[in-house]
């Protein structure tokens, strides 16, 4: 067997079959590396995301549960959301920590930036460590968001995500994030 080769692939042609205020659909005709035609359906995004792994002083992470629709479950996740179009990702980090918690940070630090799904859109995730996390009792949540935070020990976050329970990929690329900075840090 040998081995298929790796070159990029060429859009022929895109049509935009479904749009909103969060997402395009695309179904791109594209040429593969071995010459033949195929057809490929992407989300493109406007927007970007930034997440915030926020730790207190005894190390604890602030995270959030809330009801997932397309999974029709509670889970728990790291607050977050989209960057709007004149911010930066620390911006957007620093807002949604605000909005959703009712918490402010002192200290920043990019841990990584992720793609959220790159076999099916073009969204990048951006990961921020917040610390000296204080309250500041701003909490402004968007209308279709029912969030209950909890602050819970890193061990504990780990041990969810092994048993199964956390199983959110921001979660998990943070908790990566984290571990790759120092293996002290983790």
């Amino acid at each position: 067997m040998t081995n298929p080769p790796l070159g990029s692939w060429h859009r022929l042609e895109s049509r935009t079959v479904f749009r909103n205020r969060w997402l395009q659909v695309d179904i791109d005709r594209v040429r593969l590396p071995d010459g033949r035609d195929y057809e490929y359906t992407v989300i493109r995004r406007d927007r970007h995301g930034a997440a915030v792994l926020a730790r207190d002083e005894q190390g604890r992470v602030l995270l959030q549960q809330e009801f997932r629709y397309p999974v029709g479950q509670v889970i728990w996740q790291l607050p977050g959301g989209l960057i709007d179009a004149a911010e930066t990702p620390l911006a957007a980090a620093r807002r949604e920590l605000s909005e959703e918690t009712g918490y402010v940070a002192d200290r920043w630090q990019l841990l990584g930036v992720f793609w959220d799904n790159p076999a099916l859109e073009d969204m990048e995730v951006h990961i921020f460590l917040a610390e000296g996390v204080r309250r500041d009792g701003r909490e402004q949540r968007d209308e279709a968001e029912w969030v209950r935070c909890e602050w819970k020990d890193l061990a504990w976050v780990k041990a969810q995500v092994r048993a199964g329970v956390i199983r959110d990929r921001v979660v998990i690329a943070a908790l990566g994030f984290l571990c790759a900075m120092s293996h002290n840090s983790a």
